[in-house]
């Protein structure tokens, strides 16, 4: 197996870490008429089992270990 070292868009080959990266330091921005004030960049949350997740009338359940389950197969 072969790693690019390099990220591909339409054909084109391009290095990711010549790019301008998020800042971590807080910075004030708007995201649907709400003012916030946090880091760009910044972890993903943990996933919480117990929350209820809703999209447009479906309700979804968090199936972390399948999706592992089914990446490890690969």
């Amino acid at each position: 197996m072969t790693t690019m070292s390099k990220l591909q868009y339409r054909g084109v080959t391009y290095d990711n870490a010549n790019h301008e990266q998020p800042t971590s330091a807080p910075v004030e921005h708007a995201y649907r008429g709400q003012h916030f004030e946090a880091p760009l960049r910044h972890e993903a949350a943990s996933v919480d089992t117990a929350v209820d997740l809703q999209y447009r009338g479906q309700h979804y359940h968090h199936r972390q270990a399948e999706a592992a389950s089914q990446v490890n197969q690969g």
